[in-house]
Formats: C-alpha cells, sequence, structure tokens
C-alpha cells in the first residue's frame, strides 16, 4: 500500500560549496518524530525560528512529509527513507546535516503493519569527524502492530549493518518500545553494539506508552555534554530530544 518508487535526496547533499567537510566537535542533535506534520513552508529557515535550540548539526526526523522536490530540511540538505507515497509526498525518517554525509544503508522492513497496513523504515548514514573518524547514524522509526517475535526480527536486520562498524555511533528514533517486552529487547540489542542510553535531567516530556518511553538515543564513543527533552505540545505530539556530544578522547 503506497509503498515508494524512489527516494528523495536534497541535491545540495553533494555541494561541498554549502556544508562543512566534517561535524564540528563538540555537536549538537536533535531526534524528533513530527508527526507528519508539513514543514514545507520552513523548507528555508533554521529549526531555531521554530523551537528554543541553538544551532542544530544533525537532525534526525521520524514521520517527516517531503514534497515532490523539497530541497532542504529547516535549512539543512538531507536524505530520506520513505516508508510511504502519497499524492506526491513522501513520509518516513529524514536525516539532515550541516556537514557532509553519505547514505550507507536504507532500510526498509519486510514486515507491514497489521499485515496489510505501511512499512516502516530506518536510514543509516555515515559522518566523516574531526578526528578523522567516521560516525555512524541510524535514524529509525521501528515497526509497531506486529507480534514480538517480528518486532526482534526486524531489529536484527537493521543490526546487520551496524555490526562490522567499530567507531563511534548514535541510534536515535522512535522506537515503538510501548511494552517491558520490547523494552528488554532494544536493551539487549544496544548492549550487544556497546552503546549506552542517553538520560536526561527530566524525561517528563518523553512521549510514553504503558508508562514505556518510546523515543530514544543511544551512543557510543562519544561524551554527551547536554541533554534535554523540549516541550513543543503545539506542533507533534512527541517532543525533540536535544543532545550535545563531544568526541571521546582515547
Amino acid at each position: 500500500m503506497y509503498r515508494p518508487t524512489h527516494t528523495p535526496i536534497s541535491a545540495d547533499i553533494y555541494d561541498a560549496a554549502i556544508q562543512t567537510a566534517t561535524l564540528p566537535d563538540p555537536f549538537q542533535l536533535i531526534a524528533w518524530n513530527v508527526q507528519k506534520t508539513d514543514f514545507s513552508a520552513n523548507a528555508l529557515n533554521e529549526l531555531s525560528d521554530l523551537i528554543p535550540v541553538s544551532q542544530v548539526d544533525l537532525l534526525s526526523l521520524q514521520e517527516a512529509k517531503a514534497l515532490e522536490g523539497q530541497g532542504r530540511f529547516f535549512n539543512l540538505p538531507y536524505l530520506m527513507a520513505p516508508n510511504l507515497q502519497r499524492a506526491g509526498r513522501h513520509y518516513g525518517v529524514v536525516t539532515a546535516s550541516r556537514s557532509q554525509m553519505n547514505a550507507q544503508a536504507q532500510c526498509l522492513t519486510q514486515s507491514r503493519e497489521l499485515g496489510v497496513a505501511t512499512h516502516k523504515t530506518a536510514l543509516i548514514t555515515r559522518h566523516p569527524m574531526a578526528d578523522g573518524q567516521w560516525l555512524i547514524h541510524l535514524n529509525i522509526h521501528a515497526i509497531n502492530f506486529v507480534s514480538h517475535a517480528l518486532f526482534k526480527q526486524e531489529l536484527q536486520s537493521i543490526w546487520r549493518h551496524l555490526s562490522e562498524h567499530t567507531g563511534p555511533m548514535i541510534l536515535s528514533g522512535d522506537f515503538n518500545s510501548w511494552n517491558r517486552t520490547r523494552v528488554m529487547t532494544l536493551n539487549k540489542a544496544t548492549r550487544q553494539l556497546g552503546l549506552k542510553k542517553v538520560v536526561y535531567p527530566s524525561d517528563h516530556g518523553i512521549r510514553r506508552l504503558n508508562r514505556q518511553p518510546l523515543d530514544h538515543v543511544f551512543y557510543r564513543g562519544l561524551v554527551v555534554l547536554e541533554s534535554e527533552v523540549i516541550s513543543v505540545p503545539h506542533i507533534s505530539d512527541h517532543n525533540p530530544l536535544r543532545v550535545c556530544f563531544q568526541t571521546e578522547k582515547p
């Protein structure tokens, strides 16, 4: 149903004159399920014009909506992994960056939600860092409305793309971890990759279902300098997660 036939990519992603060569150190990540909100009018505006945040270096959006030919997201070049295409619009995960990045894998789930509805999707990107390392970033909207066995199977399929990378890594997005069994499976899977979970001074604003948080950021090879949940209930039913990272020194 409405399976996407192509993947939108910002033309600016290939313009070295527009982007910096490497991620700054430190750098700031925003992870946010935007609930299919149409931000096309804000395509050339900074995210700071919309929510209280300073410069964003890496943007991880779920349930993003891209119009045909849309060049940017919040004035940032982007890559998209859509799970739904309809009437000149694409919906899915968007990773946007102020610095150069390369797409490594687009992961559309084999399963469909409720067996007949839409797939879910994830996007893996590579980002050059100032110290010569490469950061791997996974932007994910995990599958919902399937058995736990299928949820676990889809995670394992994505993990195969990540397992050989030995450097810094970030996983961010809406993991649909709405019960304790899913949370335990997710925590075990991230530990296998040597990842830690970002914690926040206050996590009351994180979207929850059955008292379980849905949105997470996991990391390794980095140090968390700051983290917060930004309240924007007038925009989406999920609040943005802001994390400021610094490269971990040997």
